[in-house]
């Protein structure tokens, strides 16, 4: 098990650039004729290729299928000039044509089989990542959630003294934060539409309208969707912690507009308290960056208020 978590940790590792590349194949090539000239004496003139199929498997691991082909190919013309008889000279014989082809077929298979062991060990630990943001992002929104309900619930209490009036406002904001947590699990979809979307993902801190949303319709491309509404919430959820919507005479705005060949979502807060740019970005700050299905982000902690621009991308005609 170790061993295999080292190889996933060699095969994952960051692919260098163009002179690396072109460092581990010439690596790869020069270690095994290194090798094969060390143990000509034991080899004899028959047995040719034995070492290089080690060096294939590694290039095909460390750098992927196309450069194990390339490796595979270097190497039979390699051996063919240094090792087939008569040495130093290419020659297109029967048997020379047979050995090559022998061993094009077997470096072949290791190179597939490579291939299709890297692209494993790859998929494994982009799963492996993705697990432990999921994981971190479910304790943020698990301690998010506590800190919306006891916002809502203070809003809720600030409409009136009657208990039965009080529950049942609770009540349609609880099941309405409910429903935006279900839009946030709903997965991928093919597509999704302003303002619905916002309107979902906003509903359980709309207190008497105190979040307008104003834009004109338009369908969003389907990677945009679960990042957005991730957004949107994180934004809402802060600003009912600490911002505008902390108070009661404090609002906020979502509007959108097309620019360019993407659509420009603004949220902006006014009337809440000073604002203060926060020493410390926790989880919440992951997802009001530029990412997958957000274009750009500019979050802004401007004196009259958290401003935030997030671009996303409309869907195919």
């Amino acid at each position: 098990m170790a061993l295999l978590t080292r190889l996933q940790r060699v095969v994952t590792s960051e692919t260098p650039g163009s002179v690396g590349v072109a460092a581990l194949l010439t690596a790869c090539l020069v270690a095994p004729t290194l090798l094969r000239l060390a143990l000509d004496p034991v080899l004899g003139p028959t047995l040719w290729y034995p070492t290089y199929y080690p060096a294939v498997l590694i290039g095909t691991l460390l750098l992927g299928a196309r450069a194990g082909v390339l490796l595979t190919l270097l190497s039979a013309l390699t051996v063919s000039y240094l090792f087939v008889p008569p040495r130093h000279v290419l020659t297109l014989s029967g048997r020379d044509l047979a050995g090559a082809l022998v061993f094009l077929s077997a470096a072949g298979v290791i190179v597939l089989a490579a291939a299709l062991l890297r692209t494993a060990l790859r998929r494994l630990q982009a799963a492996h990542e993705r697990e432990g943001l999921l994981n971190a992002e479910l304790q943020h929104r698990m301690k998010n959630t506590l800190a919306v309900i006891q916002g809502l619930v203070a809003q809720t209490a600030r409409r009136g003294d009657d208990p039965k009036a009080f529950m049942h406002a609770l009540e349609g904001r609880l099941g309405a934060l409910g429903s935006a947590h279900d839009l946030l699990s709903s997965g991928r979809w093919e597509m999704c539409e302003l303002p619905e979307l916002a309107q979902r993902a906003l509903a359980p801190f709309q207190d008497g309208g105190r979040i307008v949303i104003d834009g004109p319709a338009c369908a969003l491309a389907a990677e945009c969707c679960v990042p957005l509404v991730l957004a949107l919430h994180e934004l809402a959820t802060n600003a009912v912690k600490y911002g505008a919507l902390s108070v009661p005479l404090g609002t906020a705005s979502v509007t959108w507009r097309p620019d360019g060949d993407v659509i420009v979502l603004t949220w902006a807060e006014r009337g809440g308290p000073p604002v203060v740019a926060p020493v410390r970005r926790g989880m919440g700050s992951r997802l009001l960056k530029r990412q997958a299905g957000l274009e750009a982000v500019d979050l802004r902690f401007a004196p009259e208020g958290v401003a935030c621009e997030i671009g996303v991308r409309p869907a195919a005609p």
